[in-house]
């Protein structure tokens, strides 16, 4: 509950102090507490919304409460402010002072001023909101050819982001209406505030680059939490850690409260004497404060591991890192992890996290989904039906507000796939629909590469039949992968929550073979196919469930080495049961007394478990991305299939595959049905050919392919389909019009050190070069539509691989030079 009598007694003791550095500061403490530590912050913008998680901590004592005297150093000019906390730490060595600052700020000045001896701890932010926000399409000029307006402290990186446009410095105070004046074609703003103030302004939404993945564009953090280093030893280390607690509590705060967090930015301001900055991008009213504030918790449970917001990826900080420093002046060397210490502020070591798997395998498919629209000219596809309301998803608003958001949550599926290139169709039919009108409605659904029918269905639905209509090519969500594995199918999509549940395991290295596993729950979606999983995986598993009585259920717990708790219960099993096992739960219930997700296990599960995947931040965060995962690769899979064939002219009927070929003349036609001829003999299957002469309008050979003795279309029919394709392909290139004469000094004579990291250039048209920082990920779709040449490599023992969607394959080179 917010304490607004403690914001009464508090106002009145705000007190100005000067201190040797000459700068003056806000103290902010309740009366006569008695403080053990004193902080200064230096925030790198005006308290705002993207300062909630701190405004809430103030105004609810969580820093008082915590021992904290804390202090705010007054604004800054963008850039400095870790020259500031380094002013104010060296003139205050008794204090810690903390500060905030974008991680693509905080990165290439420590790495030009290393004598600012900082280090980032935590981040509030997953990801910087910064973006490129425009009119319309209709008013502006293409992305590439744009005038843009940005801060001082950004021009070079937005000159090497958009390296065909005219970045210039514009005053941050006018910048929307420079926009809304076409001064500019587009403005660097955030999505956080520009954009909400610039859609209330035009009275629809601005066009809008987000900067992070942009033409592989790695900004990192938003909002990074950082000290100095020598706070970072003892004490100090711990007043550290006590300070992000209290933050991150505000935060917390903030998301399951809004609209109280809102009136808590505003006493904030007041209790710090400080005023709104001077600037058009503010609009005044609650809704767009409110709307602030929940684009920024967003960002914030992005960072979200374990039990706590605000922790760092150390491998994606490093990515962020050297993509910062790429072309830095003097070539800047840093080490791993360079400005960072994750240490301060992680889980602890017997928790299983999942949130940081969950986002590695939604970013895997992401960049496959990408890949695929480059391939093929669309995104792979999912339709979700969805027949009546479902109990289970009563509370689905709430769990999206306080656990997730809508670019990676279960319960927003629609805007996943906006947001990580895919196409989700949503189908939500009435409860009273009937068998035969949801069968018609997955009949319908060809055009799309998988499908999710939700469960449960309502009584009346012959399940059965329904589930089975569900074609194993496009079951993405699992339902026929047991029934699958059992006759041979190793190619079958494993159901999600299952496959996400086998993904936490692997990831910790929780030994399966030879123990004693418990799987408590037997759901034909869950339980069932995580025990067969399980026993895929040599442990001797026994399971449970709900009817089973209570001492039995306690002896089996006790003996089990291993947990998995899947019965959707809570407390169902008593955490003093637990006899040193490690347990992963993922059977989870909404309490809506408690506003929280809560376990099958009751109890203190980390005094008797000896490691545990938490609720939230276990199973959860994985099972969405592991159902994009499964789309990617049956969208992959269906244009290497049946599909690719289809999609290219030939036609289907319930035994023959059918295609018409023109020829000019007849000598075109009999030289091609040669080749077809030839290929078939290689293949040992042969088409029908049927030849039409048009007189002068040429030739038509009719071909079909078909299987005899099974009556049906099988995989050589499509596979022969193909090499006809091929064979009589028009697109052949003549070597001839590709030969160069290669500098000597070009030629590569030793492999890329480290293996692994040769990179790739690209010169187009114009002239531009871009330089591409790993060869494989990137070959596959530049590649498209192009005839590559290879210098002569003088490296014998090479060996390349590329990415291509869901395969690496290794590029094989037959004749290398010598």
């Amino acid at each position: 509950m917010w304490r607004a009598h403690a914001l009464l007694e508090r106002k009145h003791s705000t007190e100005v102090v000067r201190r040797k550095s000459n700068t003056t500061t806000s103290s902010i403490f309740a009366t006569a507490k008695r403080f053990k530590h004193h902080v200064a912050v230096q925030l790198d913008y005006y308290m705002s919304p993207q300062f909630a998680g701190v405004a809430s901590a103030l105004v609810n004592n969580s820093y008082s409460d915590a021992g904290i005297d804390l202090h705010f150093l007054p604004i800054c000019p963008v850039g400095l402010e870790q020259e500031r906390v380094r002013q104010y730490q060296d003139d205050n060595p008794q204090s810690v002072t903390m500060g905030s600052v974008e991680q693509n700020i905080f990165i290439p000045n420590l790495a030009r001023n290393p004598h600012l001896k900082t280090t980032a701890v935590a981040a509030m932010f997953y990801q910087s909101p910064l973006c490129i926000a425009s009119l319309p399409k209709s008013s502006s000029p293409p992305d590439d050819a744009m005038k843009l307006g940005v801060h001082e402290d950004t021009v070079e990186l937005m000159k090497r982001i958009f390296p065909k446009s005219d970045v210039v410095a514009s005053p941050r105070s006018t910048k929307n209406t420079d926009l809304l004046k076409n001064t500019f074609d587009g403005i660097q703003a955030y999505t956080t505030t520009e954009v909400p103030a610039l859609s209330r302004g035009l009275g629809t939404d601005p066009d809008v680059i987000l900067l992070e993945g942009y033409n592989g564009t790695k900004l990192g953090y938003g909002q990074v939490l950082f000290t100095t280093d020598e706070c970072l030893n003892l004490d100090e280390r711990d007043v550290v850690k006590t300070f992000c607690q209290a933050t991150f509590d505000g935060w917390k705060y903030a998301i399951h409260h809004p609209e109280q967090a809102v009136e808590q930015v505003r006493e904030a301001k007041k209790m710090l004497g400080l005023d709104d900055e001077d600037n058009d991008h503010w609009h005044p009213s609650d809704e767009f404060e409110l709307e602030m504030l929940m684009r920024c918790n967003d960002f914030v449970k992005g960072t979200f591991e374990g039990d706590r917001h605000g922790v760092i990826d150390p491998s994606r900080w490093s990515d962020a890192t050297d993509w910062l420093l790429e072309g830095e002046k003097g070539n800047v060397v840093v080490g791993a992890n360079f400005g960072l210490d994750a240490d301060v502020w992680k889980p602890p070591s017997n928790l299983l996290p999942g949130n940081r798997l969950g986002r590695k395998t939604l970013d895997e498919a992401k960049k496959s989904a990408a890949s695929f629209k480059e391939t093929f000219g669309r995104y792979p596809s999912l339709a979700v039906i969805t027949v009546g309301n479902l109990e289970r998803y009563e509370h689905s608003d709430r769990r999206l507000q306080i656990y997730s958001n809508k670019s990676s949550s279960w319960f927003s599926k629609s805007s996943v796939g906006e947001a990580n290139c895919f196409d989700v169709e949503e189908i939500n039919l009435d409860s009273s629909t009937t068998t035969d009108d949801l069968l018609s409605t997955i009949y319908s659904l060809d055009r799309v590469d998988g499908i999710q029918l939700m469960w449960p269905l309502p009584d009346h639905i012959d399940s059965g039949k329904v589930y089975s209509a569900i074609k194993p090519s496009k079951d993405v969500d699992g339902i026929h992968y047991i029934g699958q594995q059992e006759i041979g199918n190793t190619d079958a999509y494993p159901p999600v929550t299952p496959a996400a549940t086998i993904a936490l395991i692997d990831e910790y290295n929780v030994a399966i073979e030879g123990k004693r596993v418990l799987v408590i729950g037997r759901s034909p979606i869950t339980g069932s196919p995580i025990a067969h999983m399980l026993r895929e995986k040599g442990g001797a598993v026994t399971v449970v469930h709900s009817k089973v009585n209570q001492p039995t259920l306690e002896k089996l717990v006790g003996e089990a080495e291993v947990i998995v708790c899947c019965a959707g219960s809570p407390g169902l099993i008593k955490a003093e049961w637990i006899k040193g096992a490690e347990v992963i739960n993922v059977g989870t219930t909404f309490d809506p007394e408690l506003d929280m997700l809560i376990s099958d296990v009751e109890g203190d599960i980390a005094a008797h478990a000896s490691k545990y995947s938490p609720v939230p931040g276990g199973i959860g965060p994985i099972s969405a991305p592991m159902l994009f995962k499964n789309v990617a690769k049956a969208a992959w899979k269906r244009m290497d299939g049946p599909d690719a064939v289809l999609n290219s002219g030939w036609e289907r009927s319930p035994s023959v595959l059918r295609k018409t070929f023109h020829f000019d003349s007849y000598t075109e036609a009999i030289e091609a049905a040669k080749k077809v001829d030839e290929m078939s003999t290689t293949m040992d299957h042969h088409a029908n050919m049927k030849f039409t002469h048009k007189c002068v309008e040429g030739v038509d050979i009719e071909m079909e392919f078909f299987t005899y003795e099974a009556k049906e279309l099988t995989e050589k029919d499509y596979d022969a389909a193909k090499a006809v394709d091929m064979v009589l392909s028009k697109d052949k290139i003549e070597m001839s019009k590709y030969s160069y004469n290669l500098d000597e000094k070009s030629i590569a004579k030793y492999p890329a050190s480290p293996r692994g990291s040769s990179k790739l250039l690209r010169v187009d048209s114009s002239g531009t070069v871009m330089k591409y920082k790993n060869f494989s990920s990137v070959f596959a779709s530049l590649a498209k539509n192009c005839h590559i040449v290879f210098n002569d490599s003088r490296v014998l023992n090479a060996r390349m691989f590329v990415q291509e969607g869901n395969k690496k394959v290794e590029l094989m080179i037959l004749d290398l030079g010598v």
